[in-house]
Parts: structure tokens; C-alpha cells; sequence
């Protein structure tokens, strides 16, 4: 288990990295295999997420196929869903309404609450439990990534950590961005 303190500092590590590809002009030479390659699974495994799957088989799924179409990656913890990542170019406009649409629609046919959007740059959370026809009210939160190390316990609510305790969960219901689930027995 990957501590807060260590995870930090990786990301510390990124963002530098990161700017130093913004400083020499050279994002737009960034593809999608290569930010994820250098910038989203690093930023994943600093979150205690096994990404390449060492320890845990289908931890982390990579083009998981859903409805005909396939999403980057898919975030488990005993075979159950906790999120579904769509991962984008450092160049892309994460405002593009069809990047949000697409993101959140992964997580909503597969019943899973939580759809992430990032090309590291920013890192958005949606909330997929609602369909509406204006998905920036499913949005409960974005990172950008010049923040990331003052927001990092934002941050850290996609760690592997706090979805085994809920956080994002309970975040969510504190801002009435996720309906808290009553248990039958209450009902």
C-alpha cells in the first residue's frame, strides 16, 4: 500500500515533468499512448492503483469493451467496478461536450457511480448514476493539473485507499452530487 506522503511526492514528480514538456513546447507532440504511457498510469499507480495488474489480475482493465465501443481504462477492487477512466491527448479540450458525454456514458451502461476524464492536464469527476441531457450536472469536481499538489486530497479521493473506505462516496453525498443509498432494511 502506496503511503499519501509517497504518492505525493510522485505527483510532484509528474507535474514537474509536466512542465518541462509545456516549457520545451512539446505537447502537441503528445498522442494518447504517450500521455497515458507517461502521465496517466504513473499518476495511477502513485494512487496506489496496481495499473499493470502485478499483484491483481483485471485490477485495471484497458480497452474494456463497452456497448461496441471500448473504454481506456476500468478501475476494480474485488472485481467491482469503482470508476471507469477516459483518457484523452495533453493537446485536447476536456470541455469538448462529446469527451464528457462519452466518459460518463461508459460508467452509466455498466451501473458504476464514478466516470473520470483526464489527459492529465486536468482530471475531471462525473457522477455517471444520473442520465441528463446536460452531463456537466453530473460533474462533481475537476483538477487542473497546475493545483494538483495544493488540491491532493482531492486528488487522492481516486485513490485505491479511499474507494476501499468510500470517500468519494461520501464527498459526493456532502455536496448532493451522489444520492445517499438507503438499505432496503430502512425502507
Amino acid at each position: 500500500m502506496v503511503s499519501k506522503d509517497e504518492a505525493k511526492r510522485e505527483v510532484r514528480r509528474l507535474v514537474e515533468k509536466y512542465n518541462k514538456v509545456v516549457e520545451e513546447k512539446r505537447v502537441s507532440k503528445y498522442n494518447e499512448q504517450m500521455t497515458k504511457a507517461e502521465f496517466i498510469d504513473p499518476l495511477f499507480e502513485a494512487l496506489g492503483w496496481d495499473v499493470r495488474n502485478r499483484t491483481y489480475e483485471d485490477e485495471v482493465t484497458r480497452e474494456e469493451k463497452i456497448s461496441k465501443k471500448r473504454v481506456d481504462y476500468g478501475f476494480r477492487i474485488n472485481g467491482i467496478p469503482k470508476f471507469f477512466l477516459e483518457a484523452k491527448s495533453l493537446k485536447e479540450d476536456l470541455d469538448n461536450p462529446k469527451f464528457v458525454e462519452q466518459s460518463i456514458n461508459y460508467a452509466w451502461h455498466k451501473g458504476c457511480t464514478w466516470a473520470v476524464l483526464t489527459d492529465f492536464e486536468s482530471v475531471k469527476i462525473f457522477n455517471a448514476e444520473w442520465k441528463t441531457p446536460n452531463p456537466l450536472q453530473s460533474h462533481l469536481k475537476t483538477i487542473p493539473c497546475q493545483e494538483i499538489l495544493d488540491r491532493f486530497n482531492e486528488l487522492w479521493l481516486l485513490s485505491k485507499e479511499s474507494f476501499e473506505e468510500g470517500l468519494l462516496d461520501k464527498e459526493a453525498e456532502k455536496w448532493g452530487k451522489k444520492t445517499k443509498k438507503t438499505p432496503v432494511d430502512k425502507q
